[in-house]
This record gives structure tokens, C-alpha cells and sequence, in this order.
């Protein structure tokens, strides 16, 4: 039983030292306030990408998705990207933003942090960068 709950607790660690990993190769923050901060100081999106250890969908959506050669350099000069947990950063961002659902993306408004637009689940990188499109294009008419 001791091996089991050390077995477990070590692939926990490796997974919030993964979602690190992948934020520090991509060029995504990790922390709410932070990433709110420089969106309002760039006047860009904050685009709040939310995911769960246990998700398979979500690390699919950041290989194939995030990371594909049509969205990555758009992630990282039209948006600032933040990458949460939803179970081990639960308490680093507004609770307005938590569900159930993973992975959920939500485009927020940096003056005011509404939500311009979501998605939920996973979506292939054509369709995510139309959405990408629009939540640009919305957040330009406020």
C-alpha cells in the first residue's frame, strides 16, 4: 500500500512539473495575475487554456493543437497564453473560470475579465484557429 500512495504521488509531481514544461517550451505563462497583467499591458486576449492531469484529451490538444505549426507562433505573439491545472491551480485563478469540462479554453476580456468566447474539449487546430479568429475579432469591436 506504501509503494502505491509513493507511485502516486510521484507521477503527480511529474505531471505539474509536465504542464510546466510545456508552458516554459511554448512561451505560455503559469500564473493568472501575471499573464492578466501583460495581456493589459500588450492589449491582447488573455487566452486561459484549462486542463487536468488526468485529461488525455488535454494533452492531445496541446501536442496537436497549441502546439501545431499553424497556432504555436499565434499563441505567442497574438494572445498571451496561460496554461492551468485545473486541480493543482485551482486556487491561482477566479473561480468564474472553473468547470468540470476539460480541456476548456476561455478568451478573456484583460479590462474587464469577461469571457469573449470559450470552447470546451478537443479541437482540431483548423477549427481552434477560427475561434482564435473570432475572439480577435470580438475583443477588436469592444
Amino acid at each position: 500500500m506504501k509503494k502505491i500512495i509513493i507511485l502516486l504521488l510521484f507521477s503527480l509531481t511529474l505531471f505539474g512539473a509536465n504542464v510546466d514544461n510545456f508552458a516554459q517550451e511554448m512561451g505560455f505563462e503559469r500564473d493568472y495575475k501575471t499573464a492578466l497583467s501583460r495581456a493589459k499591458k500588450e492589449n491582447k486576449i488573455l487566452m486561459m487554456v484549462l486542463g487536468a492531469d488526468y485529461c488525455p484529451w488535454c494533452r492531445k490538444f496541446e501536442r496537436k493543437t497549441l502546439n501545431s505549426s499553424l497556432l504555436k507562433k499565434r499563441l505567442q505573439t497574438e494572445v498571451i497564453t496561460l496554461v492551468v491545472d485545473k486541480k493543482f491551480d485551482i486556487k491561482t485563478f477566479p473561480k468564474k473560470f472553473q468547470t468540470q469540462f476539460t480541456p476548456k479554453v476561455f478568451f478573456i476580456n484583460p479590462k474587464d475579465e469577461t469571457i469573449i468566447l470559450d470552447t470546451t474539449g478537443y479541437i482540431k487546430k483548423k477549427h481552434f484557429a477560427e475561434n482564435l479568429d473570432n475572439a480577435i475579432q470580438l475583443y477588436g469591436a469592444k
